[in-house]
């Protein structure tokens, strides 16, 4: 018969990590070269946009002003909170792998050589983008930390406050630098912990309700139903163009809040 002149051999298959794995199915010979043409054919298309990747990074690195000594600033930002984590100084070599490796990778002056943060304590800033400055003289990471971004342990390199340090106020490290909404949960954390100690004499409206959780319910849905009216009533004063018609429609709904 015709199909006996095919002879079957175990194919060897490579996997995307380049492991050698022995397919299980036994592939006849007809058919092997059609396979590792498909097999050549990935791989150079593979090749190729690993080349046009490779050749739009060197036009970034090439656009970058690095100063006299081939360096430029490197910021690293939580992508999440927008607290910025650590300053460093990164060359070509620096920017490169953190492009190839999405790990925050910096040069140390002091030892002359690429270290990537996190590479000792396992606390690397997974970089989900980069920027460069208007001057593109500076670069910013911006990443999500596995954990402490600081050596002290603290969750930014920034927790020194220099007004406080101007008023004689006393450092504390666990002031972070942080935008407004995050400053107001750490105060209204801060607020919690301190609510869990006994006190004498009246409570305060603000422990009252971190203490009591459907008093504190309840005002969430007053001011959420409040500002929604707000909104409502400068719509409908934009439309009307009447201040007073706005003015008693907002008082007739506030009344039934």
């Amino acid at each position: 018969m015709a199909a006996s002149s095919f002879h079957c051999v175990q194919f060897p298959w490579f996997s995307s990590r380049r492991h050698v794995v022995l397919s299980h199915n036994n592939i006849c010979r007809g058919f092997v070269k059609k396979r590792s043409n498909g097999l050549v054919l990935a791989a150079a298309n593979k090749t190729h946009r690993d080349l046009g990747l490779q050749s739009k990074i060197e036009t970034l690195l090439d656009s970058v002003k690095w100063d006299d000594k081939g360096l430029a600033v490197a910021i690293a930002q939580n992508v999440d909170t927008g607290a910025i984590l650590m300053q460093g100084f990164v060359n070509r070599d620096a920017l490169a792998m953190t492009i190839n490796s999405q790990k925050a990778t910096f040069y140390s002056r002091s030892r002359s050589a690429l270290w990537t943060k996190g590479e000792t304590s396992k606390n690397f800033i997974n970089v989900h983008d980069i920027f460069l400055d208007c001057d593109r003289d500076s670069i910013l990471y911006l990443g999500k930390p596995d954990g402490p971004t600081c050596h002290t342990g603290s969750e930014t390199c920034y927790y020194t406050s220099a007004l406080d340090l101007l008023e004689n106020k006393q450092v504390e490290e666990n002031k972070l630098a942080m935008t407004t909404l995050y400053s107001l949960e750490s105060t209204i954390s801060q607020r919690k912990a301190e609510a869990m100690v006994p006190e004498t004499g009246k409570p305060s409206w603000t422990r009252r309700l971190l203490l009591d959780k459907n008093l504190l319910c309840s005002k969430i849905r007053y001011f959420c139903l409040f500002n929604i009216l707000i909104i409502c009533t400068r719509k409908i004063m934009l439309i009307t163009g009447s201040y007073p018609t706005a003015l008693k429609c907002f008082s007739s709904k506030i009344e039934r809040v």
